[in-house]
């Protein structure tokens, strides 16, 4: 398995994933390996097995072959695709966060709630939840803010409060789909940044499926599927966050 420059494994490594939807072949043998602190964007045209493939690294669905590796600091390897469902459901809510472009946020409650849910569902009390929740909200510009139900906010600010919640446990793998696809190009762009900011530029992973070119560049890393076959993977310069920021 290859390592990183700290000799580290990759935070996951795929391999030969397979998944197939009656007679339609959504992942045909990808390989792929994250390591932490990179960003990855998936790309494709529509059908190429961009959501397929987020949704089998994130475990939220298994393909029907291959394997998914997790190794995370501190912690002993875990085989994804050997988890049963309720394992998995933990994984996910302890070790991953999900920016999703819709945000997928509870509109009944406020932007404060909806961050704490995160952690209120691991078990942290309720008071601290919020603290912690508040905390994680004026970091991404948004104090003064809490309040607020989801319907109060823009689309910019709803994204925020999606990224806080998706950070606020200290995830080290965030999966985005098309977290700056309902935005225009100005909002899209400082989404983006303050996404970038709260994962890599944290040390941790983002894996990112967009059909945009311009949000793939600023990522470290592009892949392109076709018919659900890995056709490249190409290095980007130091552009992000961590690299030193290009507009």
């Amino acid at each position: 398995m290859l390592e990183n420059s700290l000799g580290y494994p990759p935070v996951l490594a795929a391999h030969g994933l397979y998944r197939a939807f009656g007679s339609t072949t959504a992942l045909n043998g990808v390989d792929l390996q994250i390591t932490l602190g990179q960003s990855l964007a998936i790309m494709g045209p529509s059908g190429s097995g961009k959501s397929t493939l987020l949704h089998a690294l994130a475990g939220i669905e298994l393909p029907d072959a291959g394997s998914i590796m997790l190794n995370l600091p501190g912690r002993a390897p875990v085989d994804i695709q050997g988890l049963k469902d309720k394992a998995r459901t933990r994984l996910r809510r302890e070790s991953f966060g999900f920016v999703f472009q819709s945000g997928l946020l509870i509109p009944e409650l406020t932007a404060q709630e909806n961050v704490a849910m995160a952690l209120m569902i691991n078990g942290v009390p309720r008071g601290t939840a919020i603290e912690r929740a508040a905390t994680a909200l004026a970091d991404l510009g948004l104090a003064g803010m809490e309040e607020r139900r989801i319907g109060q906010l823009s689309g910019g600010q709803q994204q925020r409060v999606a990224i806080a919640r998706a950070q606020v446990t200290g995830a080290m793998v965030v999966f985005a789909d098309e977290p700056t696809g309902a935005l225009d190009s100005t909002t899209g762009f400082e989404v983006l940044e303050t996404l970038l900011e709260c994962t890599v530029g944290a040390g941790k992973s983002l894996v990112m499926v967009t059909h945009d070119p311009n949000v793939a560049a600023r990522c470290d890393r592009v892949v392109q599927l076709q018919d659900g076959k890995l056709i490249s993977d190409s290095p980007q310069p130091l552009n992000t966050m961590h690299g030193g920021v290009q507009k």
